[in-house]
């Protein structure tokens, strides 16, 4: 199956979610309020709609991926939900075309696979289950306009869960579903992405010193992928390590042709690597990886 294919099977298969799930609201409100839509039916339509403009959902997506993720023996290095991001201490207004996003890395080498896993499915898992216990006291309890508050906001959720299991690579990235069947299939681009996760795994708490170039080869996978650019920015910090600022250059040389596809922040990350090759001077940046810190702190050294 081509992947314009998939992406129209993603689509049909989406809407059929949310029109399955429109309906069970159209449902909830012509048989499950007794009482008609009086002041307080009409504040929790009116609740059930804020909730929907402040993608309250997304955030408790990105919250199941944080909690699961911990969980499987990773550490939180910044989510964003809506136009909030938390990371490194402080708290910042941040534009996202995201409803949210999680990053994580572990802290070590060690079960990389299994807290991938984990970290992949948690959003979708947290979503069902908080979908699945809003509407069950909507179910199971004698009739209150606060429930149905519950019982809308659920199908929202619910939404928002089965639709991230959808299998599909869209503009914006892979979907969790499409993650973590290539994760349990041991697809080269998840392959590629462990291979990040462990050598990050690694640099946590130890060095550069601690990998081997061939910790850090990969199957070959599309140059355009987040997961490639940071393995190409680990080769080169690896080789800048071991004092093979040649073979660094060219490595990051590779790496600045694919700068059209670099996030705001991997671009930022890139210049200052830029300057360095250009010997006007390096700037470390705190990273959550003492590994890295400790290479940056010696390249600004060699700088001074």
């Amino acid at each position: 199956m081509s992947g314009k294919t998939k992406r129209i099977v993603y689509r049909i298969s989406d809407m059929l979610i949310l029109l399955a799930l429109v309906a069970g609201a159209v449902l909830l409100v012509v048989f499950g309020t007794p009482s008609g839509l009086g002041p307080w039916e009409s504040a929790a339509w009116a609740g059930f709609l804020a909730a929907s403009l402040l993608r309250i959902p997304a955030a408790i997506h990105e919250l199941g991926h944080l909690l699961f993720g911990l969980m499987g023996g990773m550490r939180c290095a910044g989510i964003t939900l809506s136009f909030l991001t938390f990371g490194g201490g402080k708290v910042r207004f941040a534009r996202s075309d995201h409803a949210g996003e999680t990053r994580m890395f572990p802290r070590s080498a060690e079960h990389v696979r299994a807290g991938a896993i984990a970290f992949a499915a948690g959003g979708a898992l947290l979503g069902l289950l908080v979908g699945g216990a809003l509407l069950a006291l909507f179910l199971a309890l004698p009739y209150h306009p606060a429930l149905l508050f519950c019982g809308l906001f659920s199908l929202l959720v619910l939404y928002e869960g089965l639709r991230a299991l959808l299998p599909a690579e869209l503009p914006a990235g892979k979907t969790d579903g499409a993650v973590l069947i290539g994760l349990l299939r041991r697809r080269p681009e998840e392959e590629v992405l462990l291979c990040v996760l462990t050598a990050q795994g690694t640099l946590y708490r130890g060095s550069f010193s601690d990998l081997a170039k061939e910790q850090l080869s990969a199957p070959v996978v599309r140059e355009d992928l987040p997961a490639f650019r940071a393995l190409l920015l680990l080769r080169t910090q690896l080789a800048l390590f071991q004092g093979e600022e040649e073979e660094a250059e060219k490595l990051f040389a590779r790496l600045k042709e694919l700068e059209e596809y670099c996030t705001a922040q991997e671009a930022a990350e890139l210049q200052r690597y830029e300057r360095y090759f250009a010997g006007e001077g390096f700037v470390p940046e705190r990273s959550p990886l003492a590994g890295v810190n400790e290479l940056e702190k010696e390249l600004a050294g060699r700088m001074a």
